[in-house]
């Protein structure tokens, strides 16, 4: 049976959008949890087969760690899901004044910060994943609070102050991409996003100018581009983009030749478009 990874503990954000990938697929998948995204990331094509990680969210932007693996990686992206993201708070406390420490995912803090600003006088622990932040307020217990996943709310034995609907934004979601070491075939009745890599070796000027003008010499789509350091030299940076369209369509594939007559350009994949 084949591997997928993801990030655990069970009941993650994670976890959901992969059992909602698992669900969409004609075999069953055995899935592996991992500590941290990079752990997850690294075993994709080594322990499994493929793994699913989130990519962006809509308040907070790029999840940089991943950003980064998928700068320099031999692995394809083949899918894409949107998942819509509500956070609560469970506190082992009567009132949230005799809150001291506060459990959160380095990701979810972000996208609670209007809530965890409000707290006065207390401790804030980042963790690795948002279960991990119930795991350690329950391990602590009198005194702690965690923010966890709406639909983890189950787990939350013996919590006796619970607040809904803490996330910043009220159609939260965040998009998570399913990655392999080997590319999917086309469907010609589907439409695509392609992601790639444009890396600035030479620290030129003009090289964002250069990009955007020959996408829109082809009437291409540009959804989204953000530049990373290329941890080399400061003020170097690569660029990482998403574009409409599949890398094989006629003018995404003259735009690609164009941009790689100057700049190295890594197609990282061509993938369904989520709806």
């Amino acid at each position: 049976m084949p591997k997928i990874a993801t990030l655990g503990p069970k009941e993650t954000f994670s976890d959901l959008a992969t059992q909602q990938y698992v669900k969409s697929q004609d075999i069953p998948f055995e899935i592996q949890y991992f500590t941290s995204l990079s752990d997850t990331f690294k075993a994709i094509g080594k322990e499994c087969e493929i793994g699913v990680l989130p990519i962006e969210n809509l308040s907070e932007g790029y999840v940089q760690v991943v950003l980064d693996h998928l700068l320099d990686t031999d692995l394809v992206v083949i899918s894409e899901l949107l998942l819509p993201i509500q956070f609560s708070f469970v506190g082992y406390c009567d009132d949230l004044s005799q809150l001291t420490d506060l459990y959160v995912q380095f990701v979810a803090h972000g996208q609670c910060s209007e809530f965890i600003n409000r707290l006065q006088n207390i401790n804030v622990h980042n963790t690795q994943s948002n279960i991990e932040s119930l795991v350690l307020a329950q391990k602590q217990g009198k005194g702690a609070g965690a923010i966890i996943p709406q639909h983890a709310l189950t787990l939350a034995e013996k919590g006796s102050l619970i607040k809904n609907n803490v996330t910043n934004y009220e159609n939260n979601q965040t998009r998570f991409l399913v990655i392999s070491n080997q590319a999917q075939d086309r469907l010609l009745d589907k439409h695509y996003k392609t992601s790639l890599v444009v890396k600035n070796e030479n620290d030129c000027p003009g090289v964002l100018g250069n990009i955007i003008n020959a996408f829109a010499l082809q009437k291409v789509n540009l959804t989204s581009i953000m530049s990373r350091p290329t941890k080399s030299q400061l003020g170097k940076y690569h660029f990482f983009i998403d574009i409409d369209g599949h890398h094989l369509d006629a003018n995404v594939k003259q735009a690609l030749q164009q941009i790689k007559s100057q700049y190295p350009v890594t197609v990282i994949g061509s993938y369904i478009k989520a709806q």
